[in-house]
């Protein structure tokens, strides 16, 4: 598993350096949206299992009211459970990261999930917390450079951060936006 997740790394890397190096996603800002870290983190995972993974964004967990989960990928032998967060403020975003785990691990979040498969089959189930940060201040730099230890939660198995400083273009922007990424596996 370390392998595969340090070559979807990798693809994600090489998938935002393609993008940067054409596009500023803002304008004056720096409002990428949450949804550009699911859509291009499944986008990279599928990649790696061409024809045989598919995923679904905004994946339901609850049949009374619209919790759902950022993304879930399905893999021949794998489910990953998907979730993203912009740390604009990062006290209020590990509290809610830590209370998206939880829906992530509750078994009948990963019940109605699964429930729609056509061929229930048992997989190894992973979560996903996706993050970017803006390092222009102490306490977004104290999250990058504690990741994850920030959301205490010791059973992570895999944890990266991904930079932008070497992006052949102008602009101090890319010295201070980061992408954190962070898996456990699950019951």
């Amino acid at each position: 598993m370390q392998v595969f997740l340090d070559q979807l790394m990798d693809r994600l890397h090489r998938r935002y350096t393609h993008i940067f190096s054409n596009y500023y996603p803002a304008h004056g800002s720096t409002g990428f949206t949450e949804r550009n870290l699911t859509n291009n983190f499944v986008s990279a995972m599928e990649s790696l299992y061409p024809g045989t993974s598919f995923s679904w964004f905004e994946a339901p967990i609850c049949t009374t009211d619209n919790k759902h989960l950022d993304a879930v990928v399905f893999t021949e032998t794998e489910v990953f459970f998907i979730e993203a967060k912009r740390f604009t403020a990062p006290q209020s975003k590990t509290h809610s990261i830590r209370n998206d785990l939880e829906r992530m691990q509750s078994a009948e979040s990963q019940k109605l999930i699964e429930l729609g498969l056509l061929k229930p089959i048992k997989r190894q189930r992973y979560a996903v917390v996706l993050a970017d940060v803006w390092t222009e201040t102490k306490g977004k730099r104290q999250i990058f450079e504690t990741w994850p230890a920030c959301l205490e939660d010791e059973s992570f198995f895999y944890a990266k951060t991904i930079e932008f400083a070497e992006l052949p273009i102008e602009g101090e922007w890319k010295k201070n936006y980061k992408i954190l990424v962070a898996i456990k596996a699950l019951p």
